[in-house]
């Protein structure tokens, strides 16, 4: 007895319900299109980065990577081990679910923000240092300052280019953070005034 990759009813020559097994090639091109199903939570997730960026952000960006890579991981295995058109509805369910809690992760950084009714705090702090990154899709610029939490010795901040230009290491720049809805603080404005 066979599974069916497509529906999981149990046959010997062929599923009644769906026909024949998918060759390697049709099952590839199905999961073409599911894993289009990542693009809105990878849309959101860059899109709440931009509006509302969190101050720590290295944690939510590490699981929404992990999310991302999931079901591209399974089905990598799956073409290696040559088990693809088997593990078909497997994989398509992994895609589905990651796309799923992908998009929610996108949303928690965009509530945050959003639905942040608390008063801004501006803070003034001193340039440490300022570095800028130049890849294929432009360049990014951070600037360094002390942090003022407490466990912690410094803040990385991305700025705009004007800002990077205008700021002199060893001035101060002020800086306004936000508590956040969920007790997720990020930042808004970076100025040199």
């Amino acid at each position: 007895m066979q599974k069916c990759a497509a529906c999981g009813l149990e046959f010997e020559l062929q599923c009644p319900a769906c026909g024949p097994s998918p060759s390697p090639k049709q099952a590839r091109k199905t999961l073409d299109n599911y894993s289009l199903l990542l693009a809105p939570g990878l849309l959101a997730g860059i899109f709440a980065y931009i509006v509302f960026p969190p101050l720590d952000a290295g944690p939510l960006v590490a699981l929404g990577i992990c999310i991302l890579m999931l079901p591209l991981l399974m089905q990598l295995w799956s073409i290696v081990k040559k088990r693809q058109p088997e593990d078909l509805a497997r994989l398509r369910t992994a895609y589905l679910y990651s796309s799923i809690v992908l998009l929610l992760l996108a949303l928690l950084p965009l509530l945050n923000g959003w639905l942040d009714k608390s008063a801004a705090s501006a803070i003034k702090t001193t340039v440490l240092q300022k570095t800028f990154y130049s890849h294929r899709s432009g360049t990014s610029y951070y600037i360094t300052v002390p942090s003022w939490r407490p466990g912690r010795s410094d803040e990385e901040l991305r700025v705009g280019s004007r800002l990077y230009n205008n700021v002199v290491v060893g001035k101060s720049v002020t800086v306004e953070v936000h508590k956040g809805f969920f007790g997720l603080p990020w930042i808004g404005e970076v100025s040199s005034k």
